[in-house]
């Protein structure tokens, strides 16, 4: 617990705690005194020799600094990544079974990992009769509801007087944010359920258990109107804090819709006041100061003090570059940046926004007009709709950066037109080797505006940056930083495992001794995955056991499934669709196989690579960048098949051969392509940037 200024209540809470019912196990106490002057320090020395008791000291004010001061103590200690971490506060008293029952919770529920208790009301003198009916006890003294069910509970419900959360996830980095909670002095609130519901959105289980229980106390003036409407105003100021911007349409800072409610609530109050109800005066009231705390967050708070950096760019479909955008939120939040990723709409967004949010990555829906990119005729209307509709769009997600990932030669040009017209610095990324292109007139007078913006750009191998700058460098500010980042890949995740092997395989109901080839790629022209059927077509006679798999779905699989069809293959062909867990599939493979006619850069490549799986890839531009040369892999023609077969063909009929390259190319993989090395070259790239 933190503690300031608490001399009023710790004695009893205290007192309590030396009637507790100690665990087989035995239980520490970690209590931090943030800046008391009331004589706290000497209450808490004089239970130490009655308590497992240490006390720390935090003298800058801040509860949850204090709370990370307390968990750097506690990690410091050798225990099991799920040992429990009880928080709670220096004016709830804890029945007399209250760890005995966290430990039967904990060892219940060994998949849970986050956990609120029951908090009672301990009154300091009854409340009137109208308080209860009308004021959120929840959001206003943190209490629990006596109908909530044990059972898994959203983790915003999970209040801090009384919440367990299991070591790992404080292990794996997780802090609470010093931007929330008391501060010593008005705070914006969320100090505890900041924390939950970001560990809720990164995957940690939430679970309500109402065995545990402490009582809070609730001292005389905290039942007065003018307390329970500052609690409103300070939810207001929390809730801003935690929001992300530019989730809806803003109007002075603030959404647009929570303007009008202000309107609403504003007339709704007047209303009740001129007929008399005061219940319903008080509600409008209470929802009044709480919109007056979010918009003097708006207006006058506490300005950001990470730097905001928005990824976007025109997308149509979850791919490559969309899976390296994601990563490049994760690379910017770890070094100290907040950034979102703005997409436009596609089959298949909304699930994957789900799976991210579970990662703290937030995903909005940007769909900025076309101008570059759309159809020639519609062009000075849709630089018109950018100009003055999606321009205030842009400007509400209040970034100080925008990053521009080019999927293809002009498709992000308008996005950064965009960013241009909004004032704005950027960056550019280049997920493709793009071929030549003219532009007319009208063209590159908007392309000198857009990239008189840019800072820097980097390209996933240097192919792609050879190719960018052979179309934009006349337009690129000389001092515009110059980069080549490869794609990175999780070689923890991606390694080789005879057990995922035997898995995937029995999975995919192939022989646990055939031949497998894997293509794990989008069913799209640029992919061309027929070449993969015809080349299983010519090597069945030699290889009568050999399987192909296609991982992935796109717009080609029903003329995929006619052609194998036709030719004869169908029962060795499976198409698996959109995989997420890849690194479960890969370790299966015999060899992965990517024929396409055009890369930027293969992250399936590096993904085999790093399962020790042989990489075979066409030798085109991207793919060429990671195979010449490299031992864990080869290039193969990309346009004779015949040729194509036969070294395909040579390699599946020599296992040393694949076992050795196996093995190098997860050495490759490791020293030039895991998560940690890019990511320093991401951070590398950014330092110094606006």
């Amino acid at each position: 617990m933190a503690t300031r200024n608490g001399a009023a209540t710790l004695p009893q809470v205290l007192d309590a705690y030396c009637r507790l019912s100690a665990p087989p196990d035995g239980w520490r106490l970690l209590i931090v005194d943030n800046g008391s002057t009331d004589g706290s320090d000497a209450v808490i020395a004089s239970y130490a020799g009655r308590l497992p008791l240490r006390c720390l000291r935090e003298p800058v004010a801040g509860k949850n600094r204090a709370l990370n001061r307390a968990l750097e103590a506690a990690l410091a200690e050798p225990e099991a990544d799920d040992a429990l971490y009880i928080f709670t506060d220096d004016d709830a008293t804890p029945q007399a079974d209250w760890l005995l029952q966290w430990q039967v919770c904990a060892r219940a529920y060994p998949s849970d990992s986050v956990f609120g208790g029951a908090i009672l009301p301990d009154w300091a003198e009854p409340p009137p009769s109208w308080l209860l009916p009308l004021v959120p006890t929840g959001l206003t003294y943190g209490l629990t509801s006596p109908s909530l069910p044990d059972g898994p509970v959203f983790p915003g419900l999970v209040w801090g007087a009384n919440m367990a959360v299991r070591r790992a996830a404080f292990a794996a980095g997780q802090r609470f944010d010093v931007g929330v909670g008391p501060n010593g002095g008005d705070y914006a609130m969320g100090s505890e359920t900041e924390l939950t519901r970001r560990l809720g959105a990164a995957g940690y289980r939430a679970r309500f258990y109402s065995g545990a229980r402490v009582s809070h106390h609730i001292r005389r003036h905290q039942v007065e109107v003018g307390y329970i409407l500052q609690k409103a105003w300070r939810f207001g100021r929390g809730k801003y804090r935690q929001e992300v911007r530019g989730r809806f349409p803003e109007l002075w800072g603030v959404p647009r819709w929570m303007l009008l409610r202000c309107v609403q609530e504003a007339a709704a109050w007047a209303r009740a006041a001129m007929l008399g109800d005061a219940a319903r005066k008080f509600s409008h009231r209470w929802e009044l100061a709480f919109l007056r705390g979010y918009f003097y967050e708006a207006w006058r708070g506490m300005p950001p003090i990470r730097k905001t950096v928005l990824v976007t760019s025109h997308s149509g479909e979850l791919g490559g570059m969309e899976l390296r955008m994601a990563q490049e939120v994760r690379y910017l939040q770890a070094a100290g940046r907040a950034a979102v990723l703005a997409l436009r709409r596609f089959d298949g967004l909304i699930a994957w926004t789900q799976r991210l949010a579970r990662e703290q990555v937030t995903v909005a829906e940007f769909n900025a007009p076309l101008f570059f990119e759309g159809a020639w005729r519609w062009r000075h209307a849709r630089r018109w709709q950018a100009r003055w509709l999606a321009s205030g769009r842009l400007r509400a997600f209040k970034a100080d950066l925008v990053h521009v990932a080019f999927c293809w030669t002009t498709y992000g040009a308008s996005l950064l037109w965009l960013a241009w017209h909004c004032g704005l610095p950027t960056v550019v990324s280049v997920h493709n080797a793009f071929p030549a292109v003219s532009f007319t007139a009208w063209h590159e007078r908007l392309l000198r505006q857009a990239f008189a913006s840019v800072h820097g750009v980097y390209a996933v191998s240097g192919s792609a940056l050879a190719h960018f700058l052979a179309i934009y460098r006349p337009y690129l500010p000389p001092a515009a930083r110059l980069a080549v980042i490869p794609n990175p890949v999780d070689v923890g995740l991606f390694r080789p495992s005879l057990a995922l092997r035997l898995q995937a395989r029995k999975r995919l109901q192939v022989p646990q001794q055939a031949l497998l080839i894997g293509v794990v790629a989008r069913l799209s022209p640029q992919k061309r995955p027929e070449l993969a059927i015809d080349l299983l077509a010519r090597l069945r006679g030699r290889f009568p056991d050999l399987y192909l798999v296609l991982a992935g779905s796109g717009p080609l699989e029903a003329t995929l499934r006619a052609q194998a069809e036709r030719l004869g293959v169908t029962p060795w062909v499976i198409f698996t669709g959109f995989i997420d867990d890849v690194h479960e599939l890969m370790p299966a493979l015999d060899l992965h196989l990517l024929m396409s006619r055009n890369e930027g850069f293969g992250i399936a490549t590096v993904e085999a690579m790093a399962c020790g799986v042989p990489a075979v890839a066409t030798d085109v531009p991207g793919s060429a960048d990671i195979l010449r040369g490299c031992a864990g892999g080869m290039l193969i023609p990309a346009q004779d098949l015949d040729a194509a077969a036969t070294a395909v063909g040579d390699l599946l009929a020599d296992p040393a051969r694949r076992a050795e390259m196996g093995r190098y190319g997860r050495q490759e993989a490791v020293s030039r392509y895991s998560t940690d090395i890019i990511g320093k070259q991401v951070a590398a790239f950014y330092d110094g940037l606006p």
